[in-house]
């Protein structure tokens, strides 16, 4: 997430509209996901302004209504497409034809979601969603207890909703259903823009960002996007800490050979997406800790089932095979297994509460000292939803027993680290990368289809290439020559408190 603090409400919406007004610039074409309710005015009156005094083009835009009351028309008054019209898109000059309402009126609600997704789809989806967030956290009409991976839906609105809507409906009973887009329909636009102003929101900001990654709170959902931004007045933030930590600046170390690991790397697990991850991106340091006598622990996160297997006709044939080369690449490893299969892998990579809890349940068991994980910036979804079941099950870790873990972050084929990103090179030996090799092929499955033993090796050499020029002339020629001609990096973070565990998304 990236987190924009502002003094107030009104720079809020003028920081929001610049953002917005970027995107606009930047294509020929937007397509924009709105929102309703007293926190994005201020934004929509900016753009408007925007309009008259800089002169862009509102044809270029294409609109997405969020959510609306069930029962209400975009023409009755008090329906959220109703406020969107009178506020934002007839003096926008938005064309009526470029105008799309969440059809409240539909009388097959399940036949009215499922087209509204189309149309979604249909227009090329949604390049900025705009949202608020609830006292309760709730997203659009996502109340607590919306299922991570839910689309268009009708939800039924809580009490705490209602009363907060109630000025809406000054002569009436406020609806007591919507229909809404739904957290997985969110987390499909290219880019999330979410505004809160005011202390009320401010525990709600919170849970979002330092609270469990919980269906409890669907706004936490919103850390599982590669691209979300925060834009939060002083009060809305108020309980967040500032500034938020960072994760880059450690002092970069190199282990060569001669140079022994941590203390801290006595149990470490490593948490794979798919149960050929960890050789790919980090076997040669595994290699190197398994011969310095460290435990090691391999997790597959996921089954791997989708990998195309001949011969594997079935997801369960396809599972067991994947499951063998685990256990095999665990054992040239010197390693333990285990393969979680968790069902994050199933619910297009949203992680849920089941998912922590699984591996919460593996750090109780095995206690490690270090946790090697794909970073949350990566941007294959296993691998990111991977990372941020890692780091929510760490921040529960920390929690219950008040001591800090560390974490690894690895990079791999999908995911290279900045120039700045990584604090840990480990320079491998001949030995180390031959082990490390046995690793990647005891995944004959995929090798035989893509060959990740040749862009493995690739990466760690090309990694002893540019490091010495990029981050190591401070240190002379003899410590960039003594890690050798293959290097794996790592970015090695020490999370002491539950807090900064969940502020690394």
């Amino acid at each position: 997430m990236r987190i924009i603090r502002t003094t107030n409400a009104e720079q809020m919406s003028q920081t929001a509209a610049i953002l917005i007004l970027n995107e606009v610039l930047a294509r020929q074409r937007l397509v924009l996901g709105l929102a309703t309710g007293q926190t994005p005015r201020g934004l929509y009156q900016s753009l408007i302004k925007a309009r008259h005094e800089l002169g862009f083009d509102p044809t270029a835009l294409e609109t997405f209504h969020l959510d609306e009351y069930l029962g209400l028309s975009s023409a009755d008054a008090g329906s959220m497409a109703q406020d969107l019209i009178q506020n934002l898109l007839d003096p926008l000059g938005v064309p009526v034809a470029q105008r799309h309402f969440v059809p409240g009126t539909a009388q097959d609600h399940e036949a009215a979601c499922a087209a509204y997704e189309r149309d979604i789809a249909a227009a090329g989806g949604l390049d900025v969603q705009i949202l608020g967030i609830g006292r309760n956290g709730h997203i659009a009409f996502n109340e607590p207890g919306t299922p991570f991976d839910q689309v268009t839906h009708i939800s039924t609105l809580t009490d705490s909703t209602r009363a907060a809507n109630a000025d809406q409906f000054p002569n009436q009973v406020p609806p007591t259903q919507a229909m809404t887009m739904g957290p997985r329909s969110i987390l499909n636009a290219k880019h999330i823009l979410l505004l809160a102003s005011g202390e009320s929101k401010a525990d709600a900001v919170y849970q979002m960002v330092c609270g469990p990654l919980s269906e409890a709170c669907p706004a936490s959902v919103l850390r599982l996007h590669p691209q979300c931004t925060l834009v939060l007045d002083q009060a809305a933030a108020s309980k967040l800490q500032f500034p938020l930590p960072d994760y880059g600046t450690l002092a970069l170390e190199t282990f060569a050979s001669s140079k022994p690991f941590p203390a801290s790397c006595q149990r470490v697990l490593v948490a794979s997406p798919h149960p050929d991850d960890a050789s790919i991106s980090c076997g040669g340091t595994l290699a190197r800790l398994q011969k310095a006598g460290s435990a090691l622990h391999l997790v597959s996160m996921t089954s791997g089932h989708r990998a195309d297997i001949p011969g594997a006709e079935t997801p369960a044939e396809r599972t067991e095979v994947r499951r063998q080369e685990g256990a095999l690449e665990a054992r040239r490893l010197n390693a333990e297994f285990t393969a979680l299969n968790l069902p994050f892998y199933e619910r297009a990579y949203l992680p849920g509460q089941v998912d922590i809890a699984a591996f919460l349940q593996l750090l109780e068991q095995w206690q490690p000292t270090v946790v090697f994980s794909t970073a949350p910036e990566d941007r294959h979804p296993a691998h990111r939803a991977s990372a941020l079941v890692v780091q929510e099950a760490v921040r529960q870790y920390i929690q219950r027993h008040q001591k800090p873990l560390e974490i690894w972050f690895y990079e791999g084929p999908w995911h290279v680290f900045d120039r700045d990103a990584f604090n840990v090179a480990v320079g491998l030996e001949p030995d180390d990368l031959a082990l490390k090799m046995l690793g990647v092929l005891a995944h004959q499955s995929q090798v035989s289809r893509r060959r990740y033993d040749v862009a493995a090796e690739a990466l760690a050499r090309f990694r002893a290439i540019t490091v010495p020029e990029a981050r190591l002339s401070s240190f002379g020629e003899g410590a960039a020559a003594e890690l050798g001609e293959h290097i794996e990096l790592f970015q090695r973070v020490s999370f002491c408190d539950a807090n900064t565990a969940s502020l690394r998304a």
